[in-house]
């Protein structure tokens, strides 16, 4: 009977202290627990701050470029604008000297006519034949000018048009490494959780 209460005292003794040790050793498995998901959580902000500012500095490098596209498309525009101002200049200066031309004819037929009466009727015929000539001659020199002066402008549209095209993709481009780089800490997001998932569910299941 001695045996049996000295048997049962010892084993109350150890439940007595296997309760704290065991709850001891609990709390150090919840307290590696909470340093390692304070630790997974310092390197995944780490890493999702390292991919934000790398999305920056894509971004405004994609911005950098479409406004260096903009502007050049702009400056291609000035000069295809001025281009086009000077060929409608150098188009009215011809049609002024044509002008000024059949003027002087004008004026010299006026004044043959005036000298030489008998001779008036051939000399007009002749003067305006060449006066008709001149205005044919000029005529085609502004259409050939005001043709040039379009061919200059449809160049010029299609350049610009090209500047547009080129600061789309490369807006499309950045649009796209930025999907990437989201899609990636996505991805790296649920992994880093899966695998806190797995070590909790070892460290409680142990």
């Amino acid at each position: 009977m001695k045996k049996l209460l000295a048997f049962l005292l010892s084993v109350c003794m150890v439940s007595v202290f296997a309760v704290p040790a065991f709850a001891d050793a609990n709390s150090d498995y919840i307290a590696a627990v909470k340093a390692y998901q304070a630790q997974v959580a310092a390197k995944e902000a780490a890493y999702t701050a390292a991919v934000q500012a790398a999305a920056q500095q894509a971004q405004a490098k994609a911005d950098a470029e479409c406004l260096a596209v903009i502007a050049a498309g702009k400056a291609a525009q000035a000069k295809a604008d001025a281009d086009v101002a000077a060929v409608i200049a150098a188009g009215k200066a011809t049609q002024a000297a044509a002008d000024q031309r059949e003027a002087a004819y004008a004026a010299a037929v006026k004044s043959y006519q005036q000298q030489v009466a008998a001779k008036e009727a051939a000399y007009t015929a002749a003067v305006m034949a060449a006066a008709k000539d001149a205005q044919a001659k000029a005529d085609a020199d502004v259409a050939a000018v005001i043709a040039a002066g379009k061919a200059a402008q449809a160049k010029a549209d299609a350049d610009v048009a090209a500047v547009i095209v080129a600061g789309k993709a490369a807006q499309a481009a950045a649009d796209q490494r930025e999907a990437a780089y989201a899609a990636a800490v996505k991805n790296y997001q649920a992994q880093i959780a899966a695998k806190e998932a797995a070590y909790i569910a070892a460290v409680l299941g142990q």
